[in-house]
């Protein structure tokens, strides 16, 4: 681009509206992992190259910028992922106890998973609440009557 086709009105529009996009992109008000890293990067050299910062600078707080939101993703990533692996291990041990007996409302035998209770059978559960009610109540007066 030439100095004599320089459209300086031209270039601040244009320049609001990559900033109004990647604004929207970072999302800073928004949850970590909505937010974007590389937006957020790119936002920062543009803020810090019209406030006058020095080209090096500027790239070097955009880079920091880029870093930190990636480790707080991951970091939320890893966390999600270990709240996840201890509630399906907690729901398995639930599981575990509420098998032991039969079910009252579906008949399963001891053992075995209740019928009926697939994708609409609700989060949190494999067997049903009469069921699982009978085998906590069962497994806790074991545990009363052996531990007095």
């Amino acid at each position: 681009m030439t100095d004599a086709s320089f459209n300086a009105l031209r270039f601040a529009a244009d320049l609001a509206r990559v900033r109004a996009d990647l604004e929207h992109a970072a999302q800073p008000y928004q949850p970590i992992e909505h937010q974007s890293a590389a937006a957020a990067g790119f936002l920062t050299v543009i803020r810090e190259l019209t406030a006058g910062t020095e080209p090096t600078a500027a790239v070097a707080r955009a880079i920091d910028v880029y870093i930190g939101i990636e480790t707080r993703q991951k970091e939320h990533e890893e966390a999600t992922d270990a709240r996840r692996r201890q509630d399906e291990q907690e729901l398995e041990a639930e599981e575990e106890i509420t098998r032991k007996v039969e079910c009252p409302f579906c008949g399963a035998a001891a053992g075995m998973r209740c019928r009926g209770t697939g994708a609409s059978g609700g989060l949190r559960k494999k067997s049903h609440a009469d069921r699982y009610r009978l085998a906590r109540g069962l497994n806790d007066a074991t545990r009363q009557a052996q531990h007095p």
